[in-house]
């Protein structure tokens, strides 16, 4: 065969190649034949999880779910942006319809501007979006109906496409428990919360329409999906129905409501509990108008603290010292803060259930947690600072509020912020129920019988009270000594109650998680504006984190597998490290330089000339100025030094990052090329050989 044969060959299955995928990818791609896709991903970003999986496979054949995807399609309004998202979101739900086997079907509408479609997305209460000043609505969302038990996702944005695999499923799980929760109430999953701050809402002040009527986003969520029940703070029995209880910010919590939340536990529950040692939002919510009565409300207190439990659990925490982390800095007030915590990924435990995959915490004056080891406990750390950290008190933390950190000395050690306990729980109260607040102490029998007689001698029988005041005594009237006995008699000797508290859990599998810090769950830490502008979206891995721990201590883990998937948009994770590496080499500089600025600026501030009222002229002299000047010089010169220092860490680190970038440019190609060029040469040795 001739070199031009061969060419010709060669050129002829190249396109008959190309042809062929060509026409597989029209098949597959284009008109979803087979609906067969490859994913070849790190995580397998486009695969269903098995969460998913073994959410469809417990759909009931005679409760099948109906999905109605709602994507408008004309190109004259659907913007750019939105078209390729609308299609992942449609490929998806194929690969729902074909996991379901039969027991999912998938319905697509188009509901483009005036047509019969638009008017079935708004009976469905699908969200529309204007688009122009004509009117025109686009929308992009689904109905998952079970019977007659719907869920709506109004609106799909692409801010929240990471999360649209669990949005998905939770909708199908929650109406299919529905259905089931109608024919059998005993599967209702009931979650309790307690709490200081009025988190669940305000009734009044909605009715009255008042801030702070509404619940924070974590209550509403939660109602979204299961039962919520309030449990007050000074309760003193929770009842047993209770799956989960969160203890949100038990400030001034008694004895009596620990002991009932011990009870809880060591009787089959599961609790969740965030302490403060320094509530911002406790501060903010003191005093607040109360709606009913106009008159300012309760104070409460900015620290918290589960005292006999913690000693119970092996939990060393101290409530009146704030975390500090110079590494792990967020902004609080449009200033960066130490005590402004925003832990990244690698500061989270990606191996447990809770909290595996979660990318960030946001953390608002947290405390810290030191663990002793208990019998029978095993304690997992869920979150930790990083070893540039140190523990403040919280007077020094309130300052920061004010001014900058200018003494700081890194402890050395990483900071637990957050852990999970399991296994068999001993209670915190051996010697059974704590007395009530404000109740007598209780005596009885040897105790009480020691007693007695004094008591006799110094005080009338009550019998003897109910006589009429006019009549003679009888120890006048006669010499014989009166009897002891009915004094006995009218006192009764009371009996003891029995204690019939739990002293261990009833197995090993009870669970507590704790985090140091309650204002990590408030609206503001958890949440935040969608780009475009359809509401707010979740904002780092708090809310997801409570959901997560509260659906797997619920006992349904599957959506777990879904809610943490990875962003197929990576972020530049590795640029941020680098930085934090190069500013932690010249932070000491930085800090010794600001402490000598300040005192400099104490120093000036005190050497201020004074003004003789009198003559109206300055009193300084000669050595005094000649100081101030100086003292000004060395001023500017510090700040000559910070910013030539700033300069450093932006040089070192743009070289780093012009350094990864080349490599990425130049060599992969260049790995490339030369794989290449090895291959060719082998196969010239080998043609030559021949």
């Amino acid at each position: 065969m001739s070199a031009s044969t061969k060419t010709a060959a060669v050129g002829i299955t190249t396109l008959l190649t190309i042809a062929v995928i060509a026409a597989v990818n029209f098949l597959v791609g284009g008109v979803g034949f087979g609906n067969f896709r490859l994913d070849l991903t790190e995580d397998g970003l486009y695969t269903l999880s098995p969460g998913t999986k073994n959410i469809l496979s417990r759909i009931n054949a005679d409760e099948p779910v109906t999905i109605k995807f709602y994507s408008t399609n004309d190109d004259r309004v659907m913007p750019n942006i939105l078209k390729p998202h609308a299609r992942t979101i449609e490929d998806l739900l194929l690969e729902y319809e074909k996991q379901g086997g039969g027991n999912v079907s998938l319905e697509v509408i188009h509901p483009n501007p005036d047509t019969d479609e638009e008017d079935k997305a708004k009976e469905d209460e699908i969200r529309g979006m204007q688009v122009n000043q004509e009117g025109d609505n686009i929308y992009l969302g689904m109905s998952v109906q079970c019977l007659d038990q719907k869920e709506i996702l109004p609106f799909l944005s692409p801010d929240d496409a990471t999360s649209l695999e669990y949005e998905v499923s939770r909708a199908i799980s929650k109406v299919t428990n529905k259905v089931k929760e109608l024919t059998d109430p005993t599967k209702k999953v009931i979650i309790g919360f307690m709490s200081a701050m009025q988190i669940g809402g305000n009734p009044m002040a909605m009715m009255q329409r008042q801030r702070g009527g509404e619940a924070w986003a974590i209550i509403q969520q939660l109602r979204a999906d299961y039962e919520v029940r309030e449990v007050p703070v000074s309760t003193d029995k929770i009842d047993k129905d209770i799956k989960v209880l969160l203890v949100i910010h038990p400030a001034d919590i008694s004895e009596t409501a620990e002991f009932a939340i011990d009870q809880y536990l060591l009787g089959g529950g599961n609790v969740v509990a965030f302490v403060d040692p320094m509530s911002l939002l406790a501060q903010a919510m003191s005093g607040q108008q109360n709606p009913m009565t106009g008159q300012p409300g309760n104070m409460i207190n900015t620290s918290s603290d589960l005292t006999n439990l913690f000693k119970a659990w092996g939990i060393d925490y101290k409530k009146d010292m704030v975390l500090a982390d110079m590494n792990y800095r967020g902004q609080l007030q449009g200033r960066m803060m130490p005590t402004a915590l925003q832990l990244p990924a690698k500061a989270i435990n990606q191996d447990s259930r809770f909290t595996t995959g979660l990318q960030s915490f946001t953390l608002m004056n947290a405390g810290s947690f030191g663990i002793e080891k208990k019998e029978g406990l095993d304690v997992t750390t869920l979150a930790s600072s990083s070893e540039a950290s140190e523990m403040i008190d919280t007077t020094a933390a309130e300052k920061l509020r004010r001014e900058p950190m200018t003494n700081f000395t890194a402890s050395g050690k990483k900071q637990v912020v957050g852990i999970h306990i399991k296994g068999k729980f001993k209670s915190a109260f051996p010697n059974g129920r704590p007395a009530a607040p404000g109740a007598p102490k209780e005596t009885g029998g040897a105790e009480q019988d020691a007693t007695a007689p004094a008591a006799t001698a110094t005080t009338p029988p009550v019998s003897v009270t109910t006589a009429p005041a006019a009549a003679p005594a009888p120890a006048a009237a006669a010499p014989t000594p009166a009897a002891p006995a009915p004094a006995a008699a009218a006192t009764p000797k009371k009996e003891e109650k029995k204690d019939d508290s739990l002293k261990e859990s009833i197995d090993s599998e009870r669970n507590v998680i704790v985090f140091s810090d309650a204002d990590m769950l408030y609206d503001a830490f958890c949440l935040r504006q969608g780009d475009l502008g359809v509401g707010l979206v979740t904002n780092g891995g708090n809310l997801p984190m409570l959901l997560n721990t509260v659906e797997v201590l619920a006992g349904g883990g599957d959506l777990i597998q879904v809610r943490n998937r990875k962003s197929p948009i990576r972020p530049f994770s590795k640029l941020k490290e680098m930085r934090e590496v190069v500013e932690e080499k010249y932070r000491p500089k930085l800090v010794s330089l600001e402490a000598e600025r300040q005192k400099i600026a104490e120093q000036l501030s005190k050497a201020r000339p004074q003004l003789d009222l009198k003559k109206g002229q300055l009193l300084i002299d000669q050595a005094t100025m000649n100081n101030i000047k100086e003292m000004e010089k060395n001023s500017l010169k510090i700040e000559r030094e910070v910013r030539d220092i700033r300069k450093e860490v932006n040089k070192e680190v743009e070289f780093q990052k012009t350094l990864l970038k080349s490599l990425n440019v130049f060599g992969v190609p260049l790995l490339v090329g030369i794989v290449g060029l090895l291959l060719a040469m082998r196969r010239r040795a080998l043609t030559a050989a021949a």
